[in-house]
This record gives structure tokens, sequence and C-alpha cells, in this order.
């Protein structure tokens, strides 16, 4: 890898040029390295996170069930007094809402929680004989994956639907400064992201995309204005729907544009040549 690409990598956003760069595209394993191993799990992400090929690790990120606990403590003079105990926020990383695809029983993601996570395994997916016994991760799991075996590559997050205030503030805590995306198809879920990250103070490494499957070009003018307004760094749309006038017309706004899920390499090479800053695929399309 480059010193020249190194550095833009790891500097802010603000701070970029907007054109393609000369090395070519960034590439985001999709769901880790789900051609590989079973997507959304550990071993998905320890693979891509050791592959100095990608930019980013991408993971879907849910806001499950994490109600109050009660506990009965001692006062001084003896009694006892019973008292709430607010646990921390529960992030559980899925594609689907439902995790019967994944687990083989039919549950909401949301519905899960600390008590009952482990009972859920992962049945299906790429090479799911060779990885048995992975478990649903929570996003801290994730986190701390792609950080211990990354060479580089940086974790980004999808936004399955809008955290709560408390999810999202403890989500950017728990990354501690660290490179990170955020990404959503919800534009609030997005706009939230860079409004805490402001009042953070970490707007430097965190950096936002808004996805979307379709984008008509008699809309560009609209969602550059709300993207700027916003302050999201990124369009991230379905490949099929980006041509080069795509690329030009938010490079001209300054905005970077991401193409997924891009299924080989002969595919893959016609979109370098239209100048997307971002690409993910499933697997190795580099």
């Amino acid at each position: 890898m480059t010193i020249s690409l190194l550095l833009a990598l790891f500097v802010s956003p603000c701070s970029v040029s907007y054109a393609a760069s000369s090395d070519g595209p960034r590439y985001i394993a999709h769901r880790g390295w789900s051609s590989r191993a079973p997507e959304n799990t550990l071993a998905a992400f320890r693979l891509a996170a050791k592959n100095t090929k990608f930019y980013g690790v991408e993971f879907d990120v849910w806001e499950a069930s994490y109600p109050d606990l009660t506990r009965t403590v001692m006062d001084e003079d003896g009694s006892k007094q019973t008292v709430n105990v607010r646990q921390d926020p529960l992030l559980l990383v899925m594609h689907d809402e439902n995790i019967k695809r994944m687990c083989g029983v039919s549950r909401n993601i949301r519905k899960i929680s600390r008590k009952t996570l482990g009972r859920y395994t992962i049945r299906s997916g790429n090479k799911v004989s060779k990885y048995n016994n992975q478990k649903i991760p929570t996003a801290e799991q994730a986190l701390d994956t792609i950080f211990k075996y990354s060479k580089g590559a940086i974790p980004v997050i999808e936004l399955k639907h809008r955290l709560s205030k408390r999810a999202l503030k403890y989500l950017l805590e728990y990354l501690d400064g660290r490179e990170a995306v955020i990404i959503s198809f919800e534009f609030s879920a997005v706009s939230d992201a860079v409004k805490m990250a402001r009042k953070m103070d970490i707007s430097d490494s965190t950096h936002t995309m808004y996805l979307r499957k379709s984008l008509s070009s008699k809309k560009y003018a609209a969602t550059i204005r709300k993207m700027k307004k916003a302050g999201i760094d990124c369009i991230s749309l379905k490949y099929t729907a980006i041509s080069r006038n795509t690329v030009k017309r938010f490079h001209k706004s300054k905005l970077k544009v991401c193409a997924w899920t891009l299924p080989n390499k002969s595919t893959t090479r016609k979109y370098v040549r239209m100048g997307v800053d971002y690409i993910t695929a499933n697997g190795a399309v580099y």
C-alpha cells in the first residue's frame, strides 16, 4: 500500500479531494468476507479484517431488547430496597429483522435479549460447516474482532433503523475515536450520526453514507442539497443505478459515491473506470 493511499484512508473527509483516487476505489467487505464464511459472523469479520486490500468491513446493526434490571440492595440501617439498574444498549448484528434465514428459527432480532441471545446459532451461509457454532454477534464483538485483526480496514456500520439517542451515543463512544463509517437506508439514522459525532467532537473520524437502492437523475439535485445540509459524506447506490453522470454530479458537489454490491471482477472494472470512490462486494472483486 502506498503512502498516498494510507494518507487518503485516514484523513478527515473534509480535507480530501472528492475526485476518484488515482489509486482507485476503496473496497468494502459486505457483511464481512461473506463469500468465505457465513455473513455477519465473527469468522467473516476476522477474514475480512486480515485482508489488507479491504478498506472497510461492513456489518448490520439492530437495537434489541435491554430492559432495566431490578436489584435488591441493603441500606445502612439494614432495610432492603429495590432499585433499577440501567443496562448498556444491546446492539445485535444481523441483516434480516427475522433471524430465520440465518438461524433456522423465526424470531425478531429486536426482541432478543442478553438472556436469550445464546440460544441462537448461525445455521446457514457460505462454508457454514467449516465455521460451526457461530453465534449472533453483538456490535461490540464485531468491532473488537475488526480492530484486533485489522491491517488497516475500518468498520462500516449499517444501521438497520434509527437508533435511540442512548444507543447511538453508546455505539460512537465504543469506537473510542477510532475511524468508522456509519451508513443507513434511513436518512434520519445517518443524519443523527452526523449530529452526535459533532456533539462528541469526533467528526474527523466518523464518516457517513446514505444508502439508496435507486435514485432518479431528476432527484440528484434535491438529494445533494439534503445530504450537504445534513453533513453526509457519500451517496451509496446499488451498482445498477450508477452511471458516469451520477459520479460526475456528486463529485461536482464534493460528495463521494459508493457502488454496492458488485458481483464479479469484470463488472467491477466498469465502475472503477467510472471513478466511484468505494466498492462494496461479498468477495475479492478488486
